[in-house]
């Protein structure tokens, strides 16, 4: 049985909304609330300089135009300031301003081509099974340790060409809060985080051989931006971003795709008898349970935006989540189908020339992933007394525990 948050009836209450809410771990995401907000205040002052947009066309327009409402993650780094008082070089690929941006992001994608893609593939197969014989040993399994974290985890160590043991390391600064860290945020030591630490070891290893082990370090090493070469700590940077987003973010998305499986058997079955509705169910999820359900802009300037004044400085909360509920773009927002016309129409990786550069890896690890199980198990079953999170949830760490039945 599914735990989908049902939409609270209409209340004449005032509207009251925090992005930032720790509750919605544990309680899931208000959508009821966030419906009104869309209907009564869609672009939502929730507190003074901060703006929530809820809407899908105004979230669309506003992560396309990064040129008003630059990408500033100092809020969940610890720097409340922003990016105006960081060092350009610990600034993220997100954060990066054009033309720069454009530079950088190239050599990260190109590293993540298709064909590097399919190079990856037969392993992350392979990985994917092994993990799957471990879960079949142990009476109960837990999807979220066992199987989602890990996945992405081991994905990334292949593309930048680490053996195993970074694989518990990346899995480890997820669940401890170390990504969400930069060299200047408070209590953090001279030499960065842990991920600072282990990426400049890494790039001193990848300087002293004859040619760079892999694509994306021969990519950061030769590369010429405005004429320079990268420096060694935006090259730490840029790698701890990586993990950030490609460990961090596409481990919620897995979570939330097992998590719906483990919870709604009517899915589990539609897609077992039809598994070309994987992709389907991919895109559902991404849309339905968005795994990054909002984030944070900075206006770079003052404007006027569908009605509201929002001055230079203050912070603007893009409403993922909200915006892929929207009905005016959706019928039926808040149920979970597999038949929608348009199932990309959402905004789970973003929108315009920020979209997410490891789009196209993280659908690849949830299409093995999903598959993989489909391939192995006759059915899984949740577990009596255990508590599961919503759908969707946050970057919580909570377990799936669940009972899997081989075929």
């Amino acid at each position: 049985m599914s735990q989908d948050i049902p939409t609270p009836p209409e209340t004449t209450e005032a509207l009251s909304f925090n992005p930032h809410d720790p509750r919605f771990v544990e309680e899931g995401i208000p959508f009821g609330t966030l419906a009104r907000i869309r209907r009564e205040q869609p672009i939502f002052e929730v507190a003074e300089r901060t703006w929530y947009l809820s809407r899908f066309q105004d979230v669309s327009a506003a992560l396309t135009d990064v040129e008003t409402f630059r990408a500033d993650l100092g809020l969940i780094t610890g720097i409340p300031a922003g990016v105006a008082v960081i060092p350009e070089e610990q600034h993220y690929l997100s954060e990066i301003q054009e033309p720069r941006h454009k530079a950088v992001r190239r050599l990260i994608t190109a590293s993540m081509s298709s064909v590097r893609l399919k190079a990856i593939q037969p392993k992350l197969e392979e990985e994917c099974h092994r993990l799957v014989d471990a879960m079949l040993a142990k009476p109960v399994a837990n999807l979220h340790d066992d199987y989602a974290m890990a996945i992405p985890a081991f994905a990334m160590t292949r593309i930048m060409d680490l053996d195993d043991d970074a694989v518990g390391h990346f899995m480890r600064w997820s669940l401890d809060g170390t990504l969400m860290q930069r060299p200047m945020t408070p209590g953090v030591p001279p030499e960065g985080p842990a991920s600072h630490i282990f990426f400049a070891e890494y790039l001193a290893h990848q300087r002293s051989l004859p040619k760079p082990s892999n694509d994306l370090m021969a990519l950061l090493l030769d590369a010429l931006i405005e004429g320079e070469p990268l420096t060694d700590a935006e090259i730490i940077t840029q790698l701890h971003f990586m993990i950030q987003a490609g460990v961090h973010t596409t481990r919620s998305l897995l979570t939330h795709l097992v998590n719906r499986l483990v919870q709604d058997r009517d899915i589990w079955n539609a897609i077992a008898a039809d598994p070309t509705k994987v992709p389907l169910f991919i895109e559902e999820s991404l849309r339905r349970d968005s795994p990054v359900q909002r984030t944070t802009r900075r206006c770079t300037r003052d404007t006027e935006f569908n009605g509201a004044v929002i001055r230079k400085d203050d912070w603007v909360e893009m409403g993922i989540g909200s915006a892929n509920h929207d009905e005016a773009i959706y019928d039926s927002p808040d149920a979970f189908q597999l038949g929608r016309s348009e199932p990309r129409k959402h905004l789970a990786f973003g929108a315009g020339s920020h979209v997410c550069p490891g789009a196209a890896l993280a659908r690849l690890e949830a299409q093995i992933s999903v598959v993989t199980l489909l391939d192995r198990l006759d059915h899984m079953e949740m577990v009596e007394g255990a508590t599961y999170p919503p759908l969707p949830g946050s970057l919580g760490h909570q377990a799936i525990p669940a009972s899997l039945f081989a075929k």
